[in-house]
């Protein structure tokens, strides 16, 4: 982007923004999902929030032209860094919810629990994000919800763990039970986002 071209995205030009938006979009969303492990299908979203905050700090007289694409490409990451750093606060909050449930979680059995916790005033907020926990376990595949229940709940060390899932090594229980745990974030963000919960917790 030539100086004259910066002055006019500086100064809020749409066509400049759909300019450099496009300029840069392979190189920044390739670099997110190759290089950083973003999903291919939020990328996107990430680059075009690096692109409007970039936009604003020029129209603010906060950036000059200059390499555009490493500024780019550094909000782009540390917007996907945040977002990684509040699933993760999320998923420590659910975990805490999963010591809670029982550990057969039947529909009947999840039932009787809200009806209990909302007898003792448990908010609303804890009661979905109970709610949210149970429905995406119920959709992760029954290994990954067995071993969950064996590590996190009933507290098995890694060792018994090895021969009843058929692992190789305890190595191979640690990155099974990492993914068994993404699965299941991804799985309980989801569960809020279809009910509209993340933008009331």
């Amino acid at each position: 982007m030539t100086e004259q071209d910066f002055a006019h995205f500086a100064a809020g030009d749409e066509n400049a923004l759909q300019q450099l938006y496009k300029a840069y979009y392979g190189y920044v969303t390739g670099w997110l999902v190759y290089r950083e492990k973003c999903p291919a299908d939020q990328a996107g979203a990430f680059y075009t929030d690096a692109v409007l905050r970039v936009r604003d700090k020029a129209v603010l007289g906060e950036m000059e032209a200059g390499n555009l694409r490493a500024y780019l490409l550094r909000a782009a990451i540390n917007l996907w860094k945040m977002e990684l750093r509040r699933e993760s606060s999320l998923l420590k909050r659910h975990e805490k919810f999963l010591e809670q449930l029982p550990s057969e979680a039947g529909d009947a059995d999840f039932d009787t629990l809200v009806r209990e916790e909302e007898e003792t005033g448990l908010e609303k907020r804890q009661q979905r994000h109970i709610l949210a926990v149970q429905r995406a376990l119920a959709m992760l595949s029954e290994a990954c919800r067995q071993l969950l229940t064996d590590t996190i709940v009933n507290g098995l060390k890694v060792g018994r763990l090895v021969e009843k899932f058929g692992l190789k090594d305890a190595r191979g229980v640690t990155a099974k039970k990492q993914d068994c745990k993404g699965q299941l974030q991804r799985l309980t963000l989801q569960v809020m986002r279809q009910n509209g919960w993340l933008e009331q917790t």
